[in-house]
């Protein structure tokens, strides 16, 4: 009997699918005039022969499976009275019989559907209709393993790739917080390698503009989301500046429901109901002045010497999605802040992560605790103990969410 293993070590055509030819094995055959006992010859002759097709002319017509037909023929006096009699006494008259031409794919569903004998027996494949070969389940599997092994592979390559084209395209936003704000530390750190989470930071000649927003989904749904998040809140910065975040929340929701379908409230398209949630503001260094406006997002501020950490509360309407209105007016929120003050933002993978001994949500109150512990600390070191406390608050769970906080000194 022909050898496979080498082609088993590597299967993958270039230029084709694989197909049901690629794991046919030519093996003895039995015609339906030929007796029991010449069966058991050549089962006897090749050992490693699991199943022994019988054809009818030349087209296949049964499969004797090894196991079955020892078996039976070991019984006492089943040789005296069944040797000499045709081989179709022990022969499965309705195997798996599938053309050659048949994809992997296609046969790896008709062998389930056909249930446990075609994957223990294995199956015949022909060719024009003509008895061709065999195939074995264990084969099949091999290569759905190695075909699924290579597809994830090719599929893990393009998210790294689209990581590294979504982390450039977030690369001129980090450029400028650095000249905005050089003491600032930022968080980012997508849950599947590309994430739903995004940044984006300008500056103007007397301040500078900084969004952090949490887009639905996560993984590449959650990626595609930030193209489009991010896009729209660039053309809303070059449309009407960068001072007044709750109209450039507006212009981002109307926005992202034009192109999703999503309009006044309905989705009879059917769109998709997706948007983001985020927190926006704008920062005049020179007095100390803050303008925010949140969509699900709030902002933590701890002001300098103080005893409290203040929440300036976001609106409960995201950005987008189907059951906001197209003309949703966000509200600013203004404050005069104190230099050396802390300013804190983070999307909800931070507060909403799993974990602590009652399995329960890391939560608000923890962050205030922590900006209040490390109060004194610069913005990079107090992330960094954010990041401690989260790692030993999550334990063993699960990562929920893509990642991404902000902290600033006034």
């Amino acid at each position: 009997m022909p050898e496979t293993t080498e082609y088993l070590r590597d299967f993958r055509p270039r230029f084709r699918q694989p197909s049901a030819a690629d794991l046919c094995i030519e093996v003895p055959c039995m015609t339906t005039d030929q007796t029991n006992d010449k069966v058991m010859e050549v089962f006897n002759r090749h050992r490693d022969l699991v199943s022994l097709p019988v054809v009818e002319g030349n087209q296949p017509i049964g499969l004797i499976n090894r196991s079955i037909f020892l078996s039976q023929m070991s019984k006492q006096f089943r040789q005296e009275l069944y040797g000499r009699k045709s081989c179709i006494a022990f022969m499965d008259k309705e195997p798996l019989i599938v053309d050659e031409a048949l994809d992997i794919d296609a046969l790896t569903f008709k062998t389930v559907e056909y249930g446990e004998k075609a994957l223990s027996d294995g199956f015949i494949i022909t060719r024009d209709g003509a008895f061709a070969g065999i195939g074995n389940g264990l084969q099949l599997m091999r290569v759905v393993a190695d075909m699924q092994a290579s597809r994830n592979r090719q599929i893990m390559h393009s998210i790294e790739y689209a990581s590294v084209i979504q982390q450039s395209t977030l690369r001129s936003s980090l450029d400028a917080l650095a000249r905005a704000c050089p003491d600032a530390n930022l968080v980012w750190q997508p849950r599947d390698i590309v994430g739903g989470d995004f940044y984006q930071f300008s500056t103007d000649s007397d301040g500078w503009f900084a969004t952090v927003a949490d887009c639905t989904g996560h993984g590449v749904p959650g990626a595609f989301m930030t193209l489009i998040a991010s896009t729209s809140l660039n053309q809303a910065i070059e449309q009407n500046g960068p001072r007044d975040p709750a109209r450039l929340l507006g212009h981002v929701n109307r926005s992202i429901k034009q192109m999703l379908g999503q309009m006044n409230g309905q989705d009879g398209t059917p769109g998709s109901d997706d948007g983001m949630d985020a927190a926006c503001f704008w920062f005049e260094p020179a007095n100390g002045r803050l303008i925010f406006a949140g969509a699900r997002l709030s902002m933590f501020v701890l002001r300098h010497e103080a005893d409290a950490v203040e929440m300036l509360d976001a609106q409960r309407k995201g950005v987008g999605y189907v059951d906001s209105d197209f003309d949703y007016e966000w509200q600013n929120q203004e404050a005069i802040l104190p230099p050396g003050s802390v300013v804190f933002v983070s999307t909800d993978g931070l507060v909403d992560q799993i974990g602590g001994p009652r399995g329960i949500a890391f939560g608000k109150r923890r962050v205030r605790e922590l900006l209040l512990e490390h109060k004194e600390k610069t913005p990079s070191e107090l992330n960094a103990a954010l990041l401690e406390s989260l790692r030993i608050w999550q334990g063993e769970h699960h990562r929920r969410d893509d990642l991404t906080f902000f902290c600033f000194r006034t």
